[in-house]
């Protein structure tokens, strides 16, 4: 009688599915004091920005357990599992934390719920007047499209976790094509989603914001993008904005951009530690200018008089230009000054060829009107040479109008 020489293996064993997560059991070859039967499964490490690892709990079954009893101890103990883990237990630390709105929320997570989840977040905001009506508004258009696109595509059910800027420019460009979007909506739609993952990846469901590596519509060569404001224009938004508390912040800003043409994400990174209120300057070091270069503003006593009734008494950490417009802790997106000055736009019907960026150019395009030199533009703008700035002024500053010739010879 031939007997067999195979060495016993270990033995994997499925036990139950929960909410997308397979529970298994691993039975050893030989179980001995030190090498027992245990239960694993995959799931997101908090600590580690969600990333998918394999999670192991012990204890179950001993030496002198058959396998048919290590089985049903491994089912109870799948159930006290899914039970802890409902009730935000890490499994690689042992310890419970307090996920808070994330609580079901996870890298394998369907899209559709995450986007659910984000408006209750945003309705939230909302309520307790932290964004605007209009803020919630678009937030719910944008949502309702990238749900359109994910059911037609079958993809509502898909794991957050799998999308990148393909989906995101898939989504985008399939809409602008459907509904006609121009390129400034689009990029308005785009900053939206933008929003949504970064809400994400800041409770880290999410490894990484897809939108950030997706295409943004080029507007540079777009007639109204720069468009020069006329004066009575000017005149008009000045008056408008110093009357409505509710734009003071953006008020602030706005001067700030038309009298040192600091560029927005530059005002995005100031804090209250950069402005010297005895030497009445505002200094930006050079990890905060686009180029890298410290930067020195002499502040009039206009704009010193905005700014210290902006920022208060707040500590020198807050950002200058913080939550909602206002001095705070938390900073706040470089493209918030431009969707805060379409709100304003829409809310006087004041024209869309008026852009908040286009506040810069007006300034240089006066500056010149008014006789100053191609030098001091450049470095009012920082500029790294005059040839930049002749580029600047052809290609920004005219506002494309012939006018007739001064002499009446004819």
């Amino acid at each position: 009688m031939k007997t067999s020489n195979a060495k016993p293996q270990s033995q994997n064993h499925f036990i139950k599915e929960w909410n997308g997560t397979d529970f298994n059991l691993s039975i050893p070859a030989k179980i001995t004091h030190s090498n027992k039967p245990f239960l694993y499964f995959y799931w997101p490490n908090p600590d580690n920005y969600a990333t998918i690892e394999r999670a192991r709990k012990g204890g179950i079954g001993g030496v002198k357990d058959t396998r048919i009893s290590i089985k049903k101890k491994a089912a109870a103990a799948v159930d006290a599992v899914i039970l802890m883990l409902g009730r935000g237990w890490n499994p690689f630390t042992n310890a419970y934390v307090d996920l808070g709105v994330q609580v079901d929320l996870t890298i394998i997570s369907p899209i559709s719920k995450c986007l659910d989840v984000w408006v209750e977040h945003r309705q939230e905001r909302h309520q307790s007047k932290m964004i605007g009506k209009t803020a919630f508004k678009n937030n719910k258009i944008v949502v309702k499209h990238f749900k359109d696109w994910l059911n037609t595509k079958g993809f509502l059910n898909r794991k957050i976790g799998t999308f990148n800027s393909l989906d995101i420019d898939n989504f985008l460009g399939f809409k602008m094509n459907e509904l006609g979007w121009g390129k400034v909506t689009y990029n308005t739609y785009r900053c939206d989603l933008c929003t949504f993952f970064s809400y994400l990846l800041k409770f880290k469901v999410v490894q990484e914001n897809p939108v950030k590596e997706s295409v943004k519509k080029n507007t540079r060569h777009d007639s109204s993008r720069f468009a020069i404001y006329e004066e009575k224009e000017l005149e008009t938004v000045v008056r408008l904005m110093e009357g409505d508390p509710g734009y003071f912040g953006l008020y602030v800003a706005s001067k700030m951009l038309y009298l040192y043409n600091i560029r927005p994400v530059e005002m995005t990174r100031l804090q209250v530690m950069d402005v010297d209120w005895i030497k009445r300057t505002l200094m930006l070091p050079p990890h905060k200018t686009k180029n890298e270069s410290e930067a020195i503003f002499q502040l009039n006593d206009e704009m010193y008089d905005l700014l210290e009734k902006l920022v208060g008494n707040a500590p020198d950490e807050n950002f200058i230009f913080g939550h909602r417009c206002r001095t705070s802790p938390q900073q706040i997106d470089e493209q918030y000054f431009t969707q805060k000055f379409r709100y304003f736009r829409i809310k006087y019907s004041i024209s869309t060829k008026l852009k908040f960026y286009a506040l810069k150019h007006s300034s240089n395009f006066y500056d010149l009107e008014d006789g100053a030199s191609f030098y001091s533009i450049m470095e009012k703008n920082r500029h790294a040479s005059l040839q930049v700035t002749n580029d600047y002024i052809r290609n920004r500053l005219l506002k494309k109008i012939v006018k007739p010739t001064i002499n009446n010879r004819f």
